[in-house]
């Protein structure tokens, strides 16, 4: 097991789906920044928070996602003082939750109508450079998320990877979003590009979930090729949040549902 890659669960929405009703077999958590790790809260709330989560027994919180949610990086309304208070106060909290790798969507850096490309580029720089400190600082590596967004600095995975060589740091690199990659109509096989780049893998959305449609082949394509680079770093799913046919909704079946399919096809592909 510990040749092949890590599957992982999304934990989010606790008040409606609470984690003790998820089903058990997966190798990994990842939780949303912004709602478990409270950025924009202060550390009184946070201990009581992070007590609550270290009583959830749960698999090992590696990943996380949804990096502040009201905050972006670039554009004419940016305050780098703020956001660097934040990036402080976040990745040390994401570190004492044992977070290893959190992505920020592509969505954090965009490219407004009326704005000067060029400097949303230095922007974007100078923000990941500042990042980078407390990246070192507290031991958690940022994974940027490609979008398919035009209006965004990396819309492709292969964008992604260009911006991410401008920074220039090992402990930022990339991620790879099933849903953006069909979007685009972009090639899996841009993982394989560079597979030091790929910190984390989603595949996860509304059309291209384990269990919703017809995506075994799609799924297939994508884990051969994580097999192929020798990837050993997590890949999310946020099935348990999508219904498949029991009403009311059966957190604990679908959560086993997703997790029977994704180790079906992760052992088809080891066993190949």
């Amino acid at each position: 097991m510990n040749r092949q890659f890590e599957i992982g669960l999304n934990i989010d929405n606790t008040v409606m789906k609470p984690p003790g009703e998820l089903a058990s077999g997966y190798d990994f958590a990842e939780i949303p920044v912004t709602e478990l790790i409270l950025p924009y809260d202060g550390e009184v709330a946070w201990r009581k928070k992070l007590k609550e989560i270290q009583g959830w027994n749960q698999p090992p919180f590696k990943a996380a996602s949804h990096f502040l949610d009201h905050e972006m990086a670039t554009g004419p309304d940016v305050d780098s003082t703020e956001l660097e208070i934040l990036a402080d106060i976040t990745l040390g909290r994401l570190a004492q939750a044992g977070v290893e790798v959190a992505g920020i969507w592509g969505a954090f850096f965009p490219t407004p109508e009326g704005f000067p490309r060029d400097k949303a580029v230095d922007q974007a720089l100078a923000y990941c450079r500042m990042l980078s400190r407390y990246c070192e600082k507290y031991g958690v590596m940022i994974a940027l998320e490609p979008m398919a967004k035009p209006d965004t600095l990396f819309p492709s995975y292969l964008d992604g990877i260009a911006f991410a060589k401008l920074v220039d740091h090992p402990l930022i690199r990339v991620m790879a979003d099933l849903n953006y990659f069909v979007e685009l109509n972009e090639p899996l096989i841009h993982i394989a590009a560079e597979p030091e780049y790929c910190l984390h893998v989603h595949i996860q959305g509304d059309k291209y979930q384990p269990n919703v449609g017809a995506r075994g082949d799609l799924h297939l394509q994508l884990f051969r090729i994580l097999r192929d680079i020798g990837y050993r770093r997590g890949v999310s799913a946020a099935s348990p949040w999508i219904s498949t046919g029991e009403e009311p909704f059966n957190y604990r079946i679908e959560s086993r549902k997703t997790l029977d399919y994704l180790h079906t096809l992760r052992e088809k592909v080891y066993s190949e």
